[in-house]
């Protein structure tokens, strides 16, 4: 008998009862949470990112795989209750988000999104000797990476390649990282320096409102911001009044501060309560950065390469739920 796996996540269940497990993964695909809660003393492990609570309690459950990047405030405190659970998750991810946040900075700084917009109505803008310069040059600027974990490290050949100086963000800088580093005592001037910033940090109780008021003022007006991570690193109102006010450049936007409840408010859902919407230096996505063909698949294969490792006895993506990462 194998390890025993019941995968009980709706999006990509259909896809892991497609394919063959892995070698020594005894699987269950579940994605309906009355039977699933019927099969609980059953699994060790459990792949969902946000399971029913009485789940987590199985006579036999050892660990939870999230099959994404990051780790939900409410299965994190599930976790911090049950200290018993490992927690893994996935990157299968990185290489897409990363791709995703090079478009929206090229968004911005060439003003693609306004500029389509415009040349809908059959505006064409002022006469080029009334331009002054509507997007910017990157190369020879700076850019900082707020978080260097996968995604970052993705982006990272990106925009060197557009031929910006990489500087990075992390709470303990590496001596002798591939990318120069700083740490919370050089947050400011490293913000102050850069013309573009990525922000790919997850949310957790340490990143929360790390880009403040003040974070946001420190910033020049020419820089932009990208943000793949979480909504809630950057706080929402100094945001959106910085955007406003014409104190940055622009801003690259993916992840956000309202989202829909259901299925229904999909279609009539804003993402924050302060009108982005209205900006013409904001590009927004909904959330979308993995949402390439293919993406669910390669989900539940980076899954199935974290069972196999479990199978084997090894450790593969460990999420510390204290950290959040």
């Amino acid at each position: 008998m194998g390890l025993r796996v019941l995968w009980t996540h709706r999006h990509s269940g259909g896809v892991a009862r497609g394919l063959e497990p892995p070698e020594g993964v005894e699987l269950r695909v579940e994605t309906d949470r009355e039977r699933a809660l019927a099969l609980r003393d059953w699994p060790e492990v459990l792949v969902d990112g946000g399971p029913p609570e009485e789940l987590l309690d199985g006579a036999s459950l050892a660990r939870v795989v999230v099959p994404y990047a990051g780790l939900g405030a409410r299965l994190r405190g599930y976790l911090l209750a049950r200290p018993r659970l490992r927690a893994h998750n996935s990157h299968f991810n990185d290489a897409m988000v990363a791709q995703h946040a090079a478009a929206l900075l090229l968004a911005v700084a060439s003003r693609v999104a306004a500029g389509d917009r415009a040349l809908r109505r059959g505006d064409w803008g002022p006469p080029e000797h009334g331009r002054d310069g509507r997007g910017l040059f990157l190369r020879g600027g700076k850019a900082l990476l707020l978080g260097y974990g996968r995604i970052a490290q993705a982006t990272a050949p990106a925009l060197a390649a557009l031929g910006l100086e990489l500087v990075a963000f992390r709470r303990r800088p590496e001596p002798g990282a591939d990318v120069p580093q700083v740490g919370p005592a050089g947050l400011k001037d490293a913000l102050a320096a850069a013309d573009v910033v990525v922000c790919t940090l997850p949310l957790t109780p340490g990143t929360e409102g790390l880009i403040g008021a003040e974070e946001l003022a420190a910033m020049k007006p020419t820089a932009i911001l990208v943000n793949v991570g979480r909504g809630g690193v950057i706080a929402e109102e100094p945001l959106y009044r910085a955007l406003a006010e014409g104190r940055l450049f622009g801003a690259g936007l993916d992840v956000w501060y309202v989202y829909p409840g259901s299925d229904e408010e999909r279609r009539s859902t804003l993402p924050s309560r302060f009108p982005f919407h209205e900006l013409d230096n904001v590009v927004m996505t909904p959330h979308s950065a993995n949402d390439v063909r293919g993406w669910r698949e390669a989900a539940v294969r980076d899954v199935f390469a974290t069972l196999a490792a479990i199978a084997r006895g090894e450790e593969r993506n460990l999420v510390d739920p204290a950290q959040g990462y």
